[in-house]
């Protein structure tokens, strides 16, 4: 059903019903006139009830011609009508007796303990109200056929409006999607409403940019990779031609530069596969007690031999003996020691780098963490780079040439892995003086 179909019938039902409560209010208005009307004047009803119980009494505990009566208390009345045993006895006025058992005020006639009768009486001000009451009954069938119509075309150009000022955003909000359906990353959505079609359109470009901005990273991604792919695939490719063309057999020299760059493929497909599944959930953690500070010692001395041969000065610090953190520990060495080489490279020759555990409590946080600081005095990072640093294929320093370093997903690698952890890293780094990785697992 749309929109409009459903905003007419729905006008349609509210015009009735204010129909039907104005009636109601109507006919309610009419009883308590009535009854404020006796009160007003309620004693000559009461000295009207009396006469008629007075008339009983005198005559036997009997009606007996009663119809034939004068009554002195009747003259303000504009109607009176006597009932008894189910028949009218006596009436007077203008009114016929079914009009005042409908309308008129009724008075309960007793004798003792026993009810002899009823009176349905009107006095002129009553009279004048139930005057009213017939004369605006006998208009309001015209009146209300004139208001339904008055206001059915009044309705119908409100729902129109209504109804158009409501499905215009729906309108361009679907235009804005099918825009996306086509691949149209440009869509137009009301953003500038300030209601729920507005709050609707902003989720959708958010949405919108947010798959923009996905499949840029997809296809950056899969560039990243083809370059990535190409230098080591164009050497073993022109290597091997050249030997086929030949028919030279390859030196040990080549063979052992054909391995290095066979082992570097295999190293970016691993390290790409490796990220992908961290970055999707899937790689399933076993962790276990683990002490942190042996960890340490354990990736420095994997990593030791990189920085005697830059003349680096490699060092643990802790200040506790034992620092028990859960974890996975090939997740968390490969984490560290991603950092550490990543230090170790950036290091002048001759620098130092100093590797801090300690316990930390921070004031957001209610559990203990460990705290793991890479301290180096190397070239730094440009401010610029900083938030890029843990991009995949991302590298600070623009200048040197693919071939020379690593895959470039080292950083990202590590991150993931202590994402995965519960934990998280900080960067700090100013150009010329250092950088300072802080990573933050908990206890």
């Amino acid at each position: 059903m749309k929109i409009r179909t459903k905003l007419f019938l729905t006008m349609s039902v509210m015009i009735v019903l204010l129909l039907l409560f104005l009636l109601g209010v109507t006919h309610a208005q009419f009883y308590i006139s009535r009854d404020f009307a006796y009160l007003e004047d309620k004693a000559a009803f009461e000295s009207l009830k009396k006469e008629f119980e007075q008339f009983y009494r005198d005559h036997g505990n009997s009606w007996e011609h009663v119809g034939d009566a004068r009554f002195e208390y009747s003259a303000p009345f504009a109607g009176i009508v006597l009932s008894a045993d189910g028949n009218f006895l006596y009436q007077q006025g203008k009114l016929s007796a079914d009009e005042l058992r409908n309308d008129g005020y009724k008075l309960v006639l007793a004798s003792g303990d026993k009810r002899i009768g009823r009176l349905y009486v009107m006095n002129d001000s009553q009279f004048k109200t139930y005057e009213f009451k017939k004369m605006w009954y006998g208009i309001l069938p015209n009146i209300g056929i004139a208001s339904l119509l008055f206001t059915f075309v009044a309705a119908l150009l409100t729902i129109f409006l209504l109804s158009w000022r409501l499905t215009s955003p729906i309108r361009k909000i679907i235009a804005g999607i099918e825009a996306i359906k086509k691949g149209d990353a440009a869509a137009i959505f009301p953003e500038q409403r300030k209601d729920e079609f507005g709050a609707i359109a902003k989720a959708l470009r958010e949405m919108n940019d947010s798959l923009a901005a996905a499949e840029r990273t997809r296809k950056q991604l899969m560039s990243d990779v083809a370059h990535e792919l190409k230098t080591p695939l164009m050497i073993i490719q022109g290597e091997l031609e050249l030997a086929h063309e030949t028919g030279a057999p390859l030196s040990p020299a080549k063979q052992a530069s054909l391995l290095d760059e066979v082992l570097r493929l295999s190293r970016l497909v691993h390290d790409v596969l490796d990220l992908s599944r961290l970055e999707a959930g899937m790689m399933e953690l076993h962790p276990r007690t683990e002490n942190l500070v042996v960890l340490l010692e354990d990736v420095t001395a994997k990593t030791r031999f990189m920085a005697e041969d830059k003349h680096i000065q490699l060092s643990v610090h802790a200040k506790e003996e034992n620092i028990p953190v859960s974890v996975e520990k090939s997740r968390i060495l490969q984490a560290l020691y991603n950092i550490l080489s990543n230090a170790i490279y950036y290091t002048n020759p001759g620098g130092q780098i100093r590797l801090h555990a300690e316990t930390v409590h921070l004031p957001d946080r209610q559990q203990p963490y460990a705290c793991i600081r890479v301290e180096d005095n190397g070239v730094g990072i440009p401010e610029a780079d900083l938030p890029h640093i843990f991009n995949r294929f991302y590298r600070a320093d623009h200048s040197r040439a693919r071939p020379s370093g690593g895959t470039g997903l080292g950083l990202a690698i590590a991150q993931q892995n202590i994402v995965a952890h519960q934990g998280w890293i900080e960067v700090e780094s100013e150009v010329g003086r250092g950088s300072v990785f802080k990573v933050y697992l908990p206890m």
